[in-house]
């Protein structure tokens, strides 16, 4: 899994050096070999590894160029009692490496579809829960290494139970779409903003301190306050935010800080914004 991983974050002119320098040294290898042994199937690797991580273009490509080093080394290294075996043999093997690059293509569509579906909020479209712990867990690391301040923000919406009882759970949904909406039109394209499940929501800010995190937040929370205001929906938010000078023992700990500053705004009046910082010394 870390090779496949590795094998992403490069990019696709590497892939596409990587894979022919593999169709020349496998090409070399299979015109050198004196005994009768067919190399045609390790073709598939370069070509595998141009389509996974490429385009689909290439990896029709990369099969016409292993098929026809494959003819060519079969034409001036064997005999054959008829000429035209060789033309046959290497349409079946160009049959061959095209018929497997489609299937692989398909297969790497449907498993992105269902990373994406597995990795978002089916009602609103945005990170769900799992995906964004994932992200958060990358930004941890990357705090540690850069030192650099993190805030984290939970959201609550205040009376959505009252929507839903009072409009129907239509209502309810489309106010969370119009939410999510505007929590994701309103933010950089670095920060993540996710469903943590009913009506909860998650901001991450990377390398945002107090002052900074403090003006976006206060601006998001007019700006949903707006959008709520404009479809009538009667509710508030509680929102609880901590900037991180420095970490706490464990994800789950700036989980829990966040959420029960959240929960004190909740319990003291709601529709309110609650910040505060954490630092070693705190």
């Amino acid at each position: 899994m870390k090779i496949i991983q590795q094998l992403e974050d490069l990019p696709p002119w590497v892939i596409v050096l990587i894979s022919l320098f593999l169709i020349a040294l496998i090409a070399v290898i299979d015109y050198i070999i004196i005994i009768d042994i067919s190399l045609s199937i390790f073709y598939l690797i370069p070509i595998i590894l141009v389509t996974w991580f490429t385009r689909l273009r290439m990896g029709i490509l990369y099969s016409i160029i292993c098929a026809f080093l494959w003819f060519f080394g079969e034409i001036v290294s064997k005999s054959y009692p008829y000429p035209w075996i060789p033309y046959w043999n290497v349409a079946v093997r160009l049959g061959f490496f095209l018929t497997i690059t489609y299937l692989l293509w398909e297969l790497k569509k449907v498993y992105q579809r269902e990373r994406h579906l597995a990795r978002t909020d089916g009602l609103t479209g945005i990170t769900n829960r799992w995906f964004f712990l994932e992200l958060l867990s990358w930004e941890v690391e990357r705090f540690r290494r850069h030192q650099r301040p993190l805030t984290l923000a939970y959201l609550d919406v205040d009376n959505f139970k009252t929507v839903n009882d009072s409009y129907g759970h239509s209502v309810g949904d489309q106010l969370l779409r119009s939410l999510s909406h505007t929590l994701k039109t309103n933010i950089r394209s670095v920060d993540i903003v996710a469903r943590l499940g009913g009506d909860e929501f998650a901001l991450l800010l990377p390398e945002t301190d107090y002052r900074s995190a403090q003006v976006v937040v206060t601006r998001l929370q007019d700006k949903l306050l707006a959008a709520m205001a404009v479809k009538s929906f009667p509710v508030g938010f509680s929102i609880g935010v901590v900037t991180f000078l420095s970490l706490p023992e464990s994800i789950d700990e700036m989980i829990e800080l966040v959420d029960h500053l959240m929960y004190d705004v909740k319990n003291s009046g709601k529709n309110r914004l609650k910040h505060e910082v954490f630092s070693a010394s705190s």
